[in-house]
């Protein structure tokens, strides 16, 4: 088995035409967490969407390989039966993925059957074994209790019990904290880290939080207007960042020590990304005449970090 579950290659998708995510490329080890963060916008949330083909999301270009298999290539009922198989997904609004009026036993039960993994005489003890590691005791009782009784906390971790349960081997989270208070923030971060150490599961984690990040993240991906800006592994990119954009969302955050937070000028681009040249020029400190005029193109920038600014040196991804 490959050390690779995922490779993305040259992806370029969006919505009704307009592109909103271009020539993005990276690949993920089994067991790895990959968290991606920007602003609002940026196209985070658009990039989990077309890794599973989400019905809005129109493929423009590139190519999605899931354990060897080139997704983009095969007819759409195929390509979804092996997402489905390999794939699970954490919203950011728990409620979103149940029904709030029927039971979660009934749910889970539903879920299981439609990956073929419902096993009757098994399910209760699996179900509380699941959410005992979520620090949810008593699960079968958990079980007859609908959505909307329980916490949007409780509610995000019965979402993550049902992911362990399908046992599917790559799980995505869109902004699966920031509804949450700090505490359960905390909680539910623990939670996806004992995913990766205690049950394998590879994860691709979208957030606005960089500390978030900088405690879930092996490796970090930044998303400006479309575009990977920077990709690394977490603590060199958070402690070492070479983008003047990563530069500015570090600097947004408020330290320990009592650092003032700085605010960046402008507007995040709202027209996707360009063609030619980098998007973040306009609100760049270090911005030259060049930067209006190059290709896109990420640059190594040390060892397993890449940065597409152009002052970055060294050879092309």
């Amino acid at each position: 088995m490959s050390d690779t579950i995922l490779s993305v290659s040259r992806l370029s998708a969006g919505y009704n035409g307009h592109i909103a995510v271009a020539d993005v490329s990276f690949t993920l080890r089994r067991g790895e967490i990959l968290c991606l963060v920007g602003e609002s916008g940026c196209g985070k949330s658009t990039l989990l969407k077309t890794l599973i083909f989400s019905p809005e999301i129109t493929l423009q270009a590139g190519e999605i390989i899931l354990d060897g298999i080139d997704l983009t290539a095969l007819p759409p009922k195929e390509r979804a039966r092996r997402s489905r198989i390999t794939m699970g997904m954490v919203l950011q609004n728990p409620g979103a993925a149940f029904n709030p009026i029927r039971s979660y036993r009934a749910q889970f039960i539903e879920a299981l059957k439609s990956h073929g993994k419902y096993n009757a005489a098994s399910f209760e003890r699996q179900a509380a074994d699941a959410l005992e590691k979520l620090e949810l005791p008593d699960g079968v009782k958990l079980l007859r209790e609908c959505p909307y009784a329980l916490s949007g906390g409780m509610n995000q971790r019965m979402a993550i019990s049902l992911a362990m349960l399908l046992g599917q081997d790559l799980l995505l989270g869109d902004e699966p904290t920031s509804a949450l208070d700090a505490t359960i923030q905390l909680q539910v971060a623990k939670e996806f880290k004992k995913l990766r150490d205690e049950n394998g599961i590879t994860q691709i984690i979208v957030t606005h939080n960089v500390a978030l990040a900088r405690f879930l993240a092996d490796r970090i991906g930044v998303m400006y207007a479309g575009r990977l800006v920077e990709l690394g592994d977490a603590t060199e990119l958070l402690n070492h960042p070479k983008h003047p954009y990563t530069k500015s969302l570090i600097a947004a955050v408020p330290t320990l020590e009592g650092g003032m937070p700085e605010g960046l000028a402008g507007q995040p681009a709202l027209t996707g990304p360009a063609e030619l040249g980098c998007e973040f020029r306009d609100r760049c400190p270090c911005a030259a005449e060049n930067c209006g005029g190059r290709r896109y193109e990420l640059r190594r920038t040390g060892e397993n970090c890449f940065a597409a600014c152009c002052g970055g040196e060294g050879a092309a991804m």
